[in-house]
Order: C-alpha cells, then structure tokens, then sequence
C-alpha cells in the first residue's frame, strides 16, 4: 500500500476589490444605434419583399 498523500493547506483568497474601469458616459450604447440603424432597413426590406411578389 502507498501512504496516503498530505492533506492540502489552507488558501488564502483574495480580498474583494471594485473595479477599477471608468464609469460609462451617459449616452446611447452600441446596441441602441445598431438597432436604430437596422430595425428600418429590415422592416423596409420585409415590406418591399412582399410588395414585389
């Protein structure tokens, strides 16, 4: 028989910390202007597809 291995220590954790980034400006986010964008060209896109049949 092999001798059972030591029992692993204590670890330390690290302690919690805020995040370090900077807060966002006040603005319209990515996601709001590239829906913006989109959302007419596809309606337009639907609403002449089905026009043209």
């Amino acid at each position: 028989m092999r001798p059972r291995p030591p029992a692993p220590g204590p670890v330390a954790l690290p302690h919690y910390r805020r995040a370090t980034r900077a807060e966002p400006k006040s603005g319209t986010s990515v996601v709001t202007a590239t829906l913006m964008i989109t959302a007419p060209a596809v309606l337009a896109t639907a609403i002449l597809r089905a026009r043209s049949k």
